[in-house]
């Protein structure tokens, strides 16, 4: 039956066949046994693993490194003397079409999303650059630089063109948040996401068809009455034991009452009509204790049309929610090595 393998892994997407080879090594197989299992190269096997480039930067001579990862010296030595590493095709499909349709990702959240080591997000980064994909990496705030696909490259992976797009000042960091967000409530998961600019995309082609003149949406830090939300994404997944589509708001600054009513009556409106999917509820994510309590008051005088619907409401601490969703990351992996660097003591033991 194993003449029938390669055929079988090969009509696996990517992200599946990133996780077989994850589980693989996580379960104490060696960089050779996942590449003969799988019939894939030893690069690809460290393009999602990314050891051997982790322990050369920590000082572990080629010697131990091909010890550790069960590779010959050899290959190890070809993997670390490659200046760039070929990105397969299909990993660069699925960064690009996550650029697209976030806009853009700052270079530390394009990592947390595709749960990669810094390294490899700097190898992909300089590939899709090079290739003129993403345009030349952007500093907008302090920190980390924003990586934005070029109109023609969103152009593909959206299905439309869209307008050019660079980070803007004052909502990078709402932008970043958003991203975040998306990552801590479905990861990688492009099925369970739909993006702002999809929103946006589908409500400005449903005015196009109803109405004679353009119409202006809701938005922003100054939300304006009578006018059609836009929701910062939509997620399938499960909030307080209820799981479904959620209508997703990030609330990073406090507003003034009427501002913060009309914004949360508007995504209340939003979820409630909302016709591809059947929202069941509406999330709020807030930075700060005052942000948060400004939300749930405005919740609180919510009018009865907005009262009696069936749609569910939570709201949570922005700040709080990423720091316990990084421990939690963190602690699986350092798991991981710990049972991995477990195994190769037994094996040599014995």
């Amino acid at each position: 039956m194993n003449h029938n393998k390669k055929d079988r892994y090969g009509e696996l997407e990517f992200e599946h066949l990133d996780q077989i080879i994850d589980g693989l090594r996580g379960a104490g197989a060696t960089y050779r046994e996942i590449g003969q299992t799988l019939r894939v190269s030893a690069r690809r096997v460290e393009l999602v693993l990314g050891e051997v480039s982790a322990f050369r930067s920590r000082g572990y001579s080629q010697v131990e490194i091909s010890r550790r990862v069960g590779l010959p010296r050899t290959t190890v030595q070809d993997l670390l003397r490659a200046e760039r590493s070929p990105i397969s095709t299909a990993r660069k499909t699925a960064v690009l079409t996550a650029l697209a349709d976030m806009r853009g990702m700052q270079l530390d959240v394009l990592g947390w999303y595709l749960g990669v080591e810094r390294n490899h997000v700097y190898r992909l980064v300089a590939d899709l650059v090079k290739d003129n994909k993403v345009h030349p990496l952007e500093q907008v705030q302090p920190g980390e630089k924003w990586v934005v696909p070029t109109r023609v490259t969103a152009a593909r992976y959206l299905g439309w063109r869209p307008k050019d797009w660079h980070p803007p000042l004052m909502y990078a960091e709402h932008h970043r948040a958003v991203a975040q967000a998306r990552i801590m409530l479905v990861g990688n998961a492009a099925d369970r996401w739909i993006s702002e600019r999809q929103l946006w995309r589908r409500a400005a082609v449903e005015a196009s068809e109803n109405r004679s003149t353009r119409i202006e949406f809701s938005t922003g830090r100054r939300p304006l009455s009578g006018r059609p939300h836009i929701h910062d994404g939509r997620f399938h997944g499960e909030v307080d034991g209820r799981r479904g589509w959620w209508a997703l708001e990030v609330e990073l600054s406090l507003k003034d009452r009427a501002h913060m009513d009309i914004a949360l009556q508007g995504a209340v409106r939003a979820a409630r009509d909302a016709k591809t999917e059947t929202v069941i509820g509406l999330l709020y994510l807030c930075r700060t204790v005052q942000v948060l309590d400004g939300v749930t008051a405005a919740y609180d005088r919510l009018p009865s049309e907005l009262t009696n619907l069936s749609l569910l409401f939570a709201a949570g601490d922005f700040d709080d929610e990423w720091t316990s969703f990084l421990a939690a990351r963190n602690q699986a992996r350092a798991a991981k090595l710990r049972a991995r660097n477990g195994l190769h003591i037994s094996r040599e033991a014995s």
